[in-house]
């Protein structure tokens, strides 16, 4: 990989702490969003793993403690597992990376639960935001949009360039404001990808987070294992309102990847082959007369007739019917099944 090979080396940073509630009833706590094969026969984790061999420094992956048995198995030959004993988002597990790790790195920040369709132009766009790292920039990935999402942050980048500066992180807009940026245009989807020297991380969280980049020295004072009590001190905030929205650093490189952040029914739908008559099936399914669906089950039979634009997913012992339309509404199913579970 020419893009990535020359200079210092780049190390991914794979954050693997979420839960991916929106996906209820498959993905759960006990069973991460990342741990599971949502789009292709691969776990997502796995295929972010992928996409980092030759050219790459062995990964960091920064993960929640629970799920060490799941992942030590998976891992590359000298790669570095972090445990985070609480959960402190975004911010504070790229500090324990960037503690763990030296000087003489460029670290690449990647959530280990989106789906990269178009790998080639992915490390194409490594390639391009490698300069900008080299020179003390944080280089953010902003994917260019498709429709008007808004369930995304945006990325404002009104400039030229194959690397711009940003000019404002934006919150998940409503309709009116996304379908107004996409016009305008200069706005990308923020996909949480973000490429920095190890000293610009380390100074950034100096300047920016203090008390966070100080739980994360405090907890790893003693080695690999993160100390519970000095880490349980940080501050929980994500990345975007901890360094990323306040530093004058970020810049962005645009890039099409075939990117989804897998983060709903109807984004797992959109992202997976389709049989013809538009449907995902994933177990024992059958669909007569049934156009549109997201069908799976690890489970029981399922047997659709006369239906469309619906995702009908079989779990344990849960079901989920709803409106493909409907999908952002899931976690309120979660948290009524989790209140119910006890």
């Amino acid at each position: 990989m020419s893009e990535t090979a020359a200079g210092r080396p780049i190390r991914p940073v794979i954050l693997a702490g979420g839960a991916g509630t929106r996906l209820w009833p498959l993905s759960t706590a006990s069973r991460p969003k990342h741990l599971l094969p949502l789009v292709g026969d691969a776990s997502l984790f796995e295929q972010t793993l992928a996409r980092f061999g030759e050219g790459f420094a062995p990964p960091v992956i920064v993960a929640n403690r629970a799920q060490e048995a799941e992942l030590r198995p998976l891992l590359p030959v000298g790669a570095r597992l972090i445990l985070e004993p609480v959960k402190r988002d975004s911010a504070a597990a790229i500090a324990l990376a960037v503690v763990a790790s030296h000087d003489a790195e460029l670290l690449l920040i990647v959530p280990s639960d989106h789906h990269i369709a178009d790998s080639a132009a992915f490390h194409q766009a490594i390639g391009l935001a490698r300069a900008g790292a080299e020179a003390g920039r944080i280089v953010t990935f902003g994917v260019e949009p498709t429709y008007a999402a808004t369930g995304f942050g945006y990325i404002a980048a009104p400039g030229s360039g194959a690397v711009r500066p940003v000019a404002a992180f934006v919150e998940k807009p409503p309709l009116d404001r996304a379908e107004a940026m996409i016009a305008a245009g200069g706005h990308y989807w923020n996909a949480g990808i973000f490429l920095a020297s190890r000293q610009v991380w380390r100074e950034e969280l100096e300047c920016h987070a203090p008390a966070i980049l100080s739980a994360a020295r405090a907890a790893l004072e003693s080695g690999d294992s993160v100390d519970e009590t000095a880490f349980a001190r940080s501050p929980s905030l994500s990345i975007d309102y901890a360094v990323m929205e306040h530093s004058p650093l970020v810049s962005v490189v645009p890039v099409s990847m075939g990117w989804s952040d897998v983060g709903s029914w109807a984004a797992v739908f959109d992202a997976s082959a389709k049989d013809r008559d538009g449907n995902v099936s994933v177990g024992e399914v059958l669909a007569i007369d049934s156009p549109r669906n997201m069908i799976r089950s690890d489970g029981p039979r399922i047997v659709a007739i006369g239906v469309e634009d619906l995702a009908i997913v079989a779990s344990g012992d849960s079901v989920l019917v709803m409106r493909l339309s409907e999908a952002q509404r899931v976690r309120d199913a979660a948290d009524w099944a989790a209140s119910r579970d006890g």
